[in-house]
């Protein structure tokens, strides 16, 4: 989850024109994992603990297999039912809206996958962990306001820092919802074969990843909860908007640190990569009728409005229309592999049904009129459609 780009554009605009006139500042850290390093540096100790989507992608291939290996043993059989949860900030009050909708309609299945993006790893968990969490998610989306997400630093603060906001609200939220208990709950669904994946961006590499959150949830590393916490707040912190997130880890024997932010500087959403066919999956550990459901916490493009001219104005619109294009380009590779994979595919998004208008960030109004359309979408099965709009073979 973050803040609107305008919200955040006039503060970060200035704090850069004074920071280039001045000189800009940077901060400390720990050195960065070697390029070479990268597939072998371990967190908590751990060496599946996240997942690089770009290059090779045997390691995340790998933990699929093993999870289905689980599955196995376990005697568990039926649909592999696989979630991917978009960003998109405030937005995320439609997606929550949708799987409160879905539990309503009585239809709604347990998932043997779920990944997130931004606001998309804010709901990612209760929708992993089943309706028992729709009162809580329900509660985030509908009852939070700006303050509860960031608070703008002074422009002195930002001058000497990397942001224009303080996170610590939001990783007070998420500390309130990610508890011991629901870690706990975590890793036990982990250990029956179903995946949670959060993803992140590492700048220092300019990729995205995916953190194995089950396999993090279900160590006994002491630091286990905390870095979760830690997990989620990275993939919704806006670069320059929020402060990045600083990973440690171990590479060659010696401790590094990695720099992460929001998941949607890369993937605004990911399924599984399309370097992973799923027809090489070897025999009795491929998914078995494997359906995926994306849900887009947003529109499928911006909404026509006059741009006044303006630095702050021009650029922010400019950066909104590049995200939403992103967005729907993940949708559209997302169809086409699942296509090739014979994985059956549903989409659902905030269409044109959808009217109240939008004043400012985390606006209850908006959010609980979003939730609920998005409820009304879930709970009638009106949301899912079968290709992305505009689609034409």
């Amino acid at each position: 989850m973050a803040l609107s780009i305008s919200s955040l554009f006039r503060p970060l605009v200035l704090a850069l024109a004074l920071g280039l006139a001045a000189g800009c500042a940077t901060r400390e850290r720990l050195p960065a994992v070697p390029p070479n390093e990268t597939r072998t540096a371990t967190f908590l100790e751990l060496t599946n603990a996240r997942f690089y989507l770009w290059g090779d992608v045997a390691p995340l291939a790998a933990e699929w297999q093993a999870a289905q290996r689980r599955r196995n043993a376990l005697g568990l059989r039926g649909v592999d039912n696989m979630l991917a949860i978009s960003g998109g900030g405030d937005n995320g009050a439609f997606g929550s809206g949708v799987l409160y909708g879905w539990t309503e309609r009585g239809t709604r299945p347990e998932f043997r996958l779920v990944t997130g993006v931004s606001t998309g790893s804010l709901i990612a968990p209760f929708a992993f962990l089943g309706s028992r969490y729709d009162e809580q998610l329900k509660a985030v989306y509908t009852t939070v306001q700006r303050d509860n997400i960031a608070v703008l630093l002074p422009i002195a603060t930002i001058l000497t820092g990397d942001s224009v906001a303080s996170s610590d609200p939001l990783a007070q939220l998420i500390a309130t919802y990610v508890t011991p208990e629901m870690v706990a709950e975590i890793a036990t669904e982990y250990r029956k074969g179903r995946i949670l994946l959060i993803g992140t961006t590492d700048l220092d590499l300019a990729q995205p990843v995916a953190w194995n959150i089950g396999a993090i949830a279900a160590s006994s590393h002491p630091y286990r909860v905390q870095a979760i916490r830690n997990i989620l707040l990275a993939s919704a912190s806006i670069p320059g908007a929020f402060p990045p997130v600083m990973m440690d880890v171990v590479a060659g024997g010696h401790r590094r640190q990695e720099l992460h932010v929001d998941g949607g500087a890369t993937n605004q959403v990911f399924l599984y990569p399309s370097n992973v066919p799923l027809r090489d999956v070897p025999a009795g550990l491929r998914p078995t009728r494997p359906v995926a459901w994306i849900i887009r916490n947003g529109r499928t493009q911006e909404q026509p409005s006059e741009t006044v001219r303006g630095l702050i104005q021009v650029t922010a619109r400019s950066i909104s229309t590049m995200i939403a294009a992103n967005g729907m380009g993940d949708i559209y590779r997302m169809y086409l592999v699942t296509k090739r994979d014979q994985v059956d595919f549903n989409l659902a998004y905030i269409s044109s049904r959808f009217t109240v208008p939008y004043d400012k960030p985390f606006d209850p109004v908006y959010m609980n009129a979003l939730f609920e359309f998005g409820r009304n979408e879930g709970r009638s099965g009106a949301a899912w459609l079968k290709k992305p709009p505009g689609y034409a073979p």
